[in-house]
This record gives C-alpha cells, structure tokens and sequence, in this order.
C-alpha cells in the first residue's frame, strides 16, 4: 500500500512534519538534560544541616566552626565525619563539588545589582504538587503555595542541580526572577526561575528574602507569560501540547473543546498537540488504560513515553483543513479504544518488552497498518488488536528498527 505523506501526520518520527516543523522522539527534549551521576536519591526532612542555614549579608557574625557557617555569611557542607548528611545537604554538596568551590557565598552576593521588591521565597509558588524527588519534597516542605500558572513543568531535581552548580560558580545570578501576583486571589505565582528560586531555597532556606520583579496579572495572562518564558527552552511532549493549547485559548484552560480543536488544530503538528491534551488532561474522548511516561526515562514506570504515543496519533490519524471536530474526536476515541486493546494484548505475552515493543518506531509503524486498514476496510481494527500485538512481539528487539521496516512485517504477518 502506497504511503500518502500528506494524511501520515508525521509517520517517520525521525523526519519533520508536512507541516509544523519537527517533533523529537525519545530524546532529550522531553525534559532538561540528566546532569552527572552524582546525583541525590535518599529522603531527608530538615532544611537545614548544623552546617547550613538562612544567612543573609547583615546576620550577625559566628564563629567558625566545622559545623556552622563561617562569620563570612558562607555556607559550607564541612561537618563531623560520623554525623550523617540530609538529602538536602547531600544536594548542596554535589553542586559545590561542581561548581569547584568550598562553600556558598551569602544570599546578597549572588542576588547583588538586582532590584525589584523583596520578597520570602516561600510566599512564591513554586512547587505543582508535591515532587517524587526525595531532596525536592523536603524542600517543597517549607514553601507550601502551589504553583497553578505552569500546568505540567514539574521541577527536576538535575535541573536543580544543574543551574544552581552554575550559579555557584559564576558567583552571581545573572538573571531575574519573575513573578505575578494574580489578581484573582491575590496570590503570588513564578512565571520565570522556578529552578533558580528551588535552588536558592535549598541552599538558603524558604525564609530567605530575595528581590523579584512583580506584575499584576489575571491567572490567564500568567500563563500565557509562561508559555512565552519556556519558548526559549526545551519542553516535555506534555509542556508542548500545553504551551500549544493555552497560546490558541489565550491561557483559558476552561475553554471548551470546540473553542480548543478550532483554534489548536490548524496544521497536522498542532493537530497532534490537541491529542496529546485531550486524552492525557481531560480524558477526552478516551482514556489510555496504560501508565504513559513523560520522559524517555520511563523511571515512573510507564508502559511507553507520551512522545511515542504522540506519534502513533501521528501516523495513525487523518487531519487536514476540512476535517471537522466531531469526525476527528470520533477518529481519536477509536484510536484509543485499538491501542489500549493493543497493549492489554501484549502484556499477556511472557515475551513483552515494553522498550522495544512500544518505542516510538514501533507505535509510528503500529499506527501505520492501523490507518491504512481503515482506509482499506473501512473498519477500526480493533478486532485484530490481538492478532497485531502477538505480531509485534514475535518480533523480539525492534526498538531500533526502523518504523518502515517494522510496517512492511507487521503488514505482511497481518495479511497471512
């Protein structure tokens, strides 16, 4: 059967979209870059070791001791060998250790030459919920305003890590941190510098006052601000669909659906984003009954990764200008009524490998055959849903596979 590349929605993951640019596969733009491996796993509840503390330029001098900041107003991870390090503090001494240096500098020299009001860090909202990460919950502990202007950009422990090391090494933060205080409730939401500030806390404690630069905004237009700040950025295949979402919808995440596929899908890459958001945020017009990822890591142990899945709707929907809302939502229920059915089918076989049998060539290809048996018998295929999973996992190790050479086999095992 001929490939029609105007109605595969971007087949190849590998390849760019008919239209709409590009979307990455498993790698790593799902979320920022894993740092080094001297990472933190262990959980520790208190903010602060006896040798680190809320310092400020003018707190009062103490004596320097192996356990206590010096009367520099530094902070440093020096302690007694046989006195155990918090997660927190285990944290603080990776990104030391990175950033080349014996200790932090006070709070005043990393924020001198900003201006804009003072505020505690824990009167921000930072945090979405609460983090997996066990460093992360700890801080999160002591800055207990919720985030609601950034939908699904969960804060990353390595990020963390990552931008406070560079911080610490430069000596100064060069950049401002940016918040709203939305009009609706008064309270006060991070539309920039979320890591910066969970770093700064973690380091400095949630009681510490820092200068931010504040603006009254409803929680629409903070949103909106947001999307703008995380443009310049690489997003998780969630962040994307959102950031895609709340720009046609002017940041209302209440808008109705017809308002949302109107202004969303209007190319075959946007068209995609309105997948992801329905299914994944609100359920519509299905479910997917397995655990997906958000990251190509899968450590949540999810059953593939939203990139993938986001490329089987990309190959296994039909979208163009004159396609209607009610003819597309019915095409994605079915969608996901088959790969559900598909999953369920593989998870029965002892010779499933979820990496494999789930990447992100193997979902285009699956996708594939799933369209074009529609397009040939005018049904859904779910009836072969079985039939199609044992056909995949008689495969063995196709994850590297190319998606068109596992649709020639998958194609030619389903038409026996």
């Amino acid at each position: 059967m001929a490939k029609n590349d105007d109605d595969m929605m971007g087949l190849n993951p590998t390849e760019e979209d008919a239209i709409g640019g590009s979307e990455p596969t498993e790698g790593p733009t799902e979320g920022p870059t894993e740092g080094p491996t001297e990472e933190v796993d262990s959980i520790g509840d208190s903010f602060f070791g006896a040798d680190r503390g809320k310092e400020a330029p003018e707190a009062p001098e103490a004596p320097e001791t192996p356990e206590t900041p010096s009367s520099t107003g530094t902070t440093s991870v020096r302690r007694e060998a046989s006195k155990p390090l918090s997660d927190i503090d285990k944290a603080f001494r990776v990104m030391l250790r990175r950033a080349g240096i014996e200790s932090a500098p006070p709070i005043g020299t990393l924020m001198r030459g900003k201006g804009g009001e003072m505020m505690a860090i824990k009167d921000i909202g930072i945090f979405i919920k609460e983090p997996e990460d066990s460093a992360l919950r700890g801080v999160s502990k002591g800055c207990p305003i919720p985030n609601t202007v950034n939908l699904s950009a969960h804060l990353v422990k390595n990020q963390v890590l990552k931008v406070g090391s560079q911080i610490l090494s430069a000596g100064k933060m060069y950049q401002p941190i940016h918040v709203a205080r939305i009009t609706e409730d008064e309270s006060v939401q991070c539309t920039s510098g979320r890591h910066r500030l969970a770093f700064l806390a973690l380091i400095y404690g949630p009681d510490v006052e820092i200068p931010v630069y504040v603006e009254e905004m409803s929680l629409n237009e903070a949103r909106d601000a947001v999307v703008v700040a995380n443009q310049a950025r690489s997003a998780k295949a969630m962040e994307r669909a959102d950031h895609t979402i709340l720009q046609a919808v002017g940041g209302n995440l209440d808008a109705e659906q017809g308002e949302i596929y109107k202004n969303t899908a209007i190319t075959k890459a946007r068209a995609k984003k309105y997948c992801v958001f329905s299914v994944l945020n609100r359920g519509y017009p299905a479910k997917l009954d397995f655990k997906v990822s958000l990251t190509s890591s899968r450590k949540d142990g999810g059953m593939t990764t939203l990139t993938n899945v986001e490329n089987f709707w990309g190959a296994a929907l039909h979208w163009d200008k004159d396609v209607q809302q009610k003819e597309f939502d019915a095409a994605l229920k079915s969608s996901v009524e088959f790969v559900n059915a598909v999953v369920s089918a593989m998870r029965t076989s002892s010779s499933f490998n979820a990496p494999h049998h789930l990447s992100s060539m193997a979902l285009a290809a699956i996708g594939k055959w799933y369209k074009e048996y529609a397009s040939v018998t005018g049904e859904d295929g779910l009836s072969r849903a079985e039939e199609l999973a044992s056909n995949i996992v008689e495969m063995g190790e196709i994850g590297r596979e190319r998606s068109d050479a596992i649709y020639r086999a998958l194609a030619k095992a389903m038409s026996k």
